[in-house]
């Protein structure tokens, strides 16, 4: 597989467009608890990468996914403190919407084998403790 940035302008863009549509479901991702956020940051960059180096930077470079995006290109692994808050929030989100609307009971379950699926998913990523150091900033442009 070809892993440098392409120079056809329309793969280009092909490439940003789907770059910036995995950030908007990562956005999203990280306020809906059935959305993950990681996997669609860690596509944006790949999409950038391909597409734009220069908006892959910015991306790495932003105080919202740089460091999430750093973290897992130095260590492959996530912070225990965000993978906590994650959880809670996800718990508390689902717990809430739980008790507040009218699904049939099939479907209450159904949502709650989706949401185990995305916790175990969540739990099995390698765990970095929050005192590692930052991974470093590889990306200057």
């Amino acid at each position: 597989m070809d892993l440098k940035p392409t120079t056809d302008p329309l793969k280009s863009f092909l490439y940003v467009a789907g770059g910036w549509v995995c950030v908007g479901l990562a956005v999203l991702g990280s306020v809906l608890p059935l959305l993950p956020t990681t996997p669609f940051l860690l596509l944006a960059s790949w999409c950038f990468y391909r597409g734009s180096p220069r908006i892959h930077a910015w991306l790495h470079r932003s105080k919202w996914f740089g460091p999430t995006l750093d973290d897992w290109q130095h260590y492959h692994g996530i912070r225990r403190s965000v993978k906590y808050r994650t959880v809670m929030m996800v718990a508390a989100v689902v717990a809430t919407s739980l008790v507040l609307n009218s699904l049939p009971w099939w479907l209450r379950y159904a949502t709650l084998g989706l949401v185990a699926c995305g916790l175990y998913v969540i739990w099995t990523v390698p765990t970095l403790p929050d005192d590692a150091p930052r991974a470093p900033r590889t990306l200057v442009e």
